[in-house]
């Protein structure tokens, strides 16, 4: 009985364990890669996916598939993200089972299948205070007519040479679908692979899957728009960015790997005032333990 529920097709919310002391993505290169290796591990798999969202530190997808196609699906996704990581940043293991493990949830009523999907939505909001409907890496973007990633040109990926699809995608696999949009990001939209058609039957209308995007259940933060935000005012990526001349500005130094640890713990009090970061964001950016700033 217990392996026919795992064969049977079934919601599961997919998330990673978000990184403590680690950033994962930190540049725009980071996010673009690992949004084509979702669309392919998506095409590759054959998952149904209904949404997904790409936090500096953790991933998120809701999809429709058989329990084991899920857990092959995240296992690809993030075999994809530590080869990148390991030749753009000679790092390992950031993306193992203990570094960074895998929770797979089924969800078996269609009012937690709303709330789900909407939660994975507005996690920039709540992780960073970004607008949701400005995050350029989530499939915000595929539902009711989403506008905000305009398509630049179509290409037949299908017939290109691998070496030119390596360059569009960061990756030589082989999509055989006959036309594909790339965005103007350098990414395929999230419409090109997303199951946003069942996304609106879900929620009927835009009005009610807005609804529950601005639903503060669970005791999460309330995504009003107009609101003020008094946690993060910059992303993570954002603030690596700036860390150089941070660095350089304050210790004469352009790496943290150059600071002692009396220095990068200064380094604390020096983010809190010029971004207002939480202590968990701080210890992702400065690459130390949570439990030293508690």
């Amino acid at each position: 009985m217990r392996y026919s529920q795992k064969k049977a097709m079934n919601y599961y919310h997919i998330c990673t364990e978000g990184t403590k002391d680690r950033v994962l993505f930190r540049d725009n290169d980071d996010y673009i890669s690992t949004m084509n290796y979702i669309a392919i591990t998506c095409i590759e798999h054959n998952i149904i996916l209904l949404a997904f969202c790409i936090m500096s530190n953790h991933l998120h997808f809701i999809v429709l598939s058989e329990y084991v196609a899920a857990k092959r699906f995240i296992i690809s996704v993030k075999r994809r993200c530590s080869l990148k990581h390991w030749h753009k940043y000679n790092e390992h293991h950031l993306f193992s089972k203990d570094k960074h493990p895998v929770s797979i949830i089924e969800i078996n009523d269609v009012d937690y299948l709303k709330s789900a999907i909407a939660y994975v939505l507005r996690n920039p909001y709540k992780g960073m205070g970004e607008l949701i409907w400005n995050y350029p890496w989530s499939s915000i973007d595929a539902y009711f007519n989403g506008s905000m990633i305009k398509p630049i040109f179509k290409n037949n990926l299908h017939d290109n040479s691998i070496r030119r699809n390596t360059r569009l995608l960061h990756s030589n696999y082989r999509i055989g679908i006959p036309s594909i949009t790339i965005g103007n990001h350098g990414f395929i939209p999230p419409k090109e692979y997303v199951a946003y058609q069942r996304v609106e039957s879900i929620y009927a209308t835009s009005k009610a899957m807005m609804y529950f995007l601005n639903k503060d259940n669970d005791n999460e933060m309330d995504i009003k728009l107009t609101s003020k935000r008094n946690r993060m005012t910059m992303s993570d990526s954002k603030i690596l960015g700036m860390l150089p001349s941070i660095l350089n500005a304050n210790y004469g130094v352009k790496s943290l790997d150059e600071l002692d640890i009396r220095q990068r713990l200064a380094m604390v009090g020096i983010l809190q005032r010029m971004f207002n970061s939480s202590p968990k964001q701080i210890a992702r950016i400065l690459q130390i333990s949570p439990q030293i700033l508690i």
